[in-house]
């Protein structure tokens, strides 16, 4: 996506697109791994020496608010972000913190159940969020890590302190 383009997009939302927003908003459309802010930062910082922490988080919250983005609260009180606005399911990984997005059929699955249960829910939804969470295919494979459950809470707790 070029910068012609972000700025456009930037301006479109109402929002001054400065040369650290373009950057931000073009790494995040150019990504599918849904990063942490501090993934952005060291991302982008590179560029832009003078980049504080405190800015992206600031920048990110603007996109999120005017719809640019999806922010997804995540467990432990950490937020990720995804460069597709559109409603989508994700997949989270306990182990590795992983996320991903959903298949395109799986999407139109929920999307068919969504307008299924619409009318059973008190009020107007105006957005849907479907989290799926368990052991990527890689995590799942994996033999070295103990099957207790103590275990694995404090492993995956100390992996996604990580990520």
């Amino acid at each position: 996506m070029s910068r012609t383009v972000i700025s456009n997009m930037l301006r479109d939302a109402r929002i001054r697109p400065t040369p650290q927003r373009v950057a931000i908003y073009r790494m995040l459309k150019g990504t599918t791994s849904h990063p942490k802010a501090e993934v952005i930062y060291e991302a982008v910082k590179g560029d832009f020496p003078s980049l504080s922490l405190n800015t992206v988080y600031d920048t990110l919250q603007t996109f999120a608010e005017s719809g640019l983005i999806r922010k997804l609260a995540m467990k432990e009180n950490v937020s990720r972000y995804d460069g597709n606005a559109a409603p989508h399911g994700h997949f989270v990984c306990v182990r590795c913190g992983r996320v991903e997005d959903l298949r395109p059929s799986v999407d139109r699955e929920l999307e068919r159940i969504n307008l299924l249960l619409k009318d059973r829910i008190d009020g107007r939804i105006i957005d849907s969020d479907y989290r799926f969470y368990g052991y990527c295919a890689e995590c799942e494979n994996e033999t070295t890590w103990s099957d207790s459950k103590e275990d694995r809470r404090r492993h995956c707790s100390d992996h996604l302190n990580d990520t």
